[in-house]
């Protein structure tokens, strides 16, 4: 059974879209209890809910509405909704989602496997997904998105809901740093997708959130931070004033809610009570709560249709290595995918690859003779029966829709290659068996749209970060095998003169580079003499383009 809570206020727009998506559900809706709190609407919200109860309520296993006398906020709203329910899994959702028809099924495989540790379970949003990072192999995220998530009642009730104090925005990370602080994890769930109407436009600012967002990020600075990240926070608002208004009247709005949060800095005060292992849980990134990919307003769609994607991931007697690239390949949100392992050498992985994931669909090859990385990627390539083909180096990780967006952005570009932003990580290896790394940073470096002209000149397309059709290969070859550095680079050069590469602007993948100075030179000395090579052989490479083209190229420079 699942307890769901919705709580309204002047909602009318969103309720009969709303729980007509539950009609098309795949689950069964005699397990589905609706606990509904209205905040004393004064639209028609009431009377289209009441509605919807007497046609379809006895539907589902309860069906209630609960009119409040006056708007509570949306904290206490929800903490109303889940005392009247008593199932193990507790649903919380705004009022301007809609279910997609598989969500519950999803939800409940999800949740089946989970550990006990996994408190909280946060949906994915359709069209724009929550931008914030995630780690790819265990889906733990630092906070969750009040919008869309389920959670163990026991879990909520001891962290006694959410925080009442807190009228709206942010009362979603407060309540999950607490529920981290209590030894249980975030789980973000790629394949739980539910549609969310956040934003009715790219960019768009909501008075309130803009409002409450930045009042409430000093008022938790309070409860998590200390007195570093409190003073941040002050001088972070009064940056803020010096700046043009984010709207007619921000400014004035947010001084009232500064000087009334000064009332509310008791209730708020921890003295050391949010501590995990002696480390806060709380994390303040300016105005934000956790580092930010690229993609906050990139409108997510399915693909119209799922042909077969072939992943070429090269690998070389690391499988302890080979190991998390496949895990990220295993959460992959898209249905349909071939890896082709190529491994440059002796078969030093099978027997992981076959023990470890054989849930998936793999071809392995071994060499046995080493090869270069440049021959195994092209015997991938020709070993794979994929439309479409990416690479994914061994130590390199997709987010979980890197393929969905991909194959999506093909298919509607009608392009025959494209690619999505990649974030840099420089890492410094302690052990490769067990796989042991320290992350040092996380870098956008290359978020340049398509140019040809740029191209020639330089790669901006990380290996992983593009997909492209196997006819390309076919009809303009592969790697160079002559080479070991920029192999990749040479290869969408040669693309690009038959076909533009549609870009998105969205994080899809991280890729690792060493961190240690010394690495670093000896992987640069071979860029350079690979790129006097390249230059030459470049000098080969014809392509007719009309003097319009060029400029259009030049103003996109």
């Amino acid at each position: 059974m699942f307890d769901i809570v919705y709580v309204t206020y002047n909602s009318e727009k969103w309720i009969e879209k709303c729980f007509a998506s539950w009609l098309t559900a795949e689950t069964d809706l005699k397990k589905i209890n609706i606990f509904v709190v209205d905040n004393a609407s004064m639209d028609n919200t009431v009377s289209l809910l009441k509605t919807f109860q007497q046609e379809n309520g006895e539907r589902f296993g309860g069906f209630s509405i609960r009119c409040e006398d006056k708007n509570w906020g949306f904290g206490k709203a929800n903490n109303i909704g889940f005392a009247a329910g008593h199932s193990d899994i507790v649903c919380f959702l705004n009022i301007d989602t809609e279910l997609f028809p598989d969500t519950f099924t999803a939800l409940e495989r999800e949740i089946e496997a989970s550990d006990a540790e996994t408190g909280l379970w946060e949906f994915r949003q359709f069209p724009f997904e929550h931008p914030k990072m995630y780690d790819i192999l265990t889906g733990e995220t630092t906070w969750s998105s009040g919008a869309a998530f389920a959670v163990r009642r026991h879990v909520f009730e001891e962290m006694h809901g959410f925080d009442e104090k807190i009228f709206m925005y942010a009362e979603d990370v407060d309540l999950s740093w607490r529920i981290r602080t209590a030894g249980y994890t975030l789980k973000y769930v790629p394949r739980v997708k539910i549609t969310h109407y956040s934003y009715e436009s790219a960019n768009e600012i909501k008075p309130n959130q803009h409002v409450y967002g930045v009042v409430n990020n000093l008022l938790l600075r309070y409860r998590f931070g200390g007195k570093k990240t409190i003073l941040a926070g002050h001088l972070l608002f009064w940056n803020l004033m010096r700046r043009p208004a984010a709207f007619p009247g921000s400014k004035k709005m947010l001084l009232q809610q500064y000087w009334k949060h000064f009332g509310l800095i008791s209730h708020f005060r921890a003295y050391g009570r949010y501590k995990k292992n002696k480390t806060s849980v709380g994390y303040f990134h300016g105005w934000d709560y956790c580092l930010i990919r690229d993609g906050a307003f990139y409108e997510n769609f399915l693909p119209a249709e799922t042909p077969l994607v072939s992943i070429i991931v090269r690998t070389c007697g690391r499988p302890c290595v080979l190991r998390e690239t496949l895990i990220s390949l295993r959460n992959q949100t898209y249905p349909n995918l071939e890896i082709v392992i190529v491994e440059d050498g002796a078969a030093v992985s099978e027997n992981m690859v076959r023990n470890e994931f054989s849930d998936m669909n793999i071809l392995y090859h071994a060499t046995i003779e080493k090869v270069g990385r440049s021959k195994a990627g092209n015997l991938a390539m020709e070993l794979a029966h994929g439309r479409y083909l990416n690479f994914l180096d061994d130590d390199d990780l997709f987010y979980a829709d890197h393929a969905e967006v991909l194959v999506a952005n093909l298919l509607k570009s009608g392009k025959a290659a494209a690619y999505a932003t990649g974030l840099e990580t420089p890492i410094i290896v302690q052990s490769k068996d067990p796989y042991v790394y320290e992350v040092k940073n996380y870098l956008g470096i290359h978020k340049q749209p398509f140019n040809r002209i740029i191209l020639c000149h330089h790669n901006y397309i990380p290996i992983q970060c593009i997909m492209f059709e196997k006819a390309l290969f076919t009809q303009y070859g592969g790697l160079d095998e002559t080479v070991e550095a920029l192999e990749d680079w040479d290869m969408w050069v040669r693309y690009s003169l038959h076909t533009d590469f549609a870009f998105v602007l969205k994080t899809t993948s991280v890729y690792r580079v060493p961190a240690v100075r010394e690495a670093n030179e000896k992987r640069q000395k071979e860029l350079d003499d690979a790129l006097l090579f390249m230059r030459e052989k470049h000098k080969s490479y014809m392509q007719k383009i009309s003097v319009y083209d060029v400029a259009k190229m030049y103003e996109n420079m």
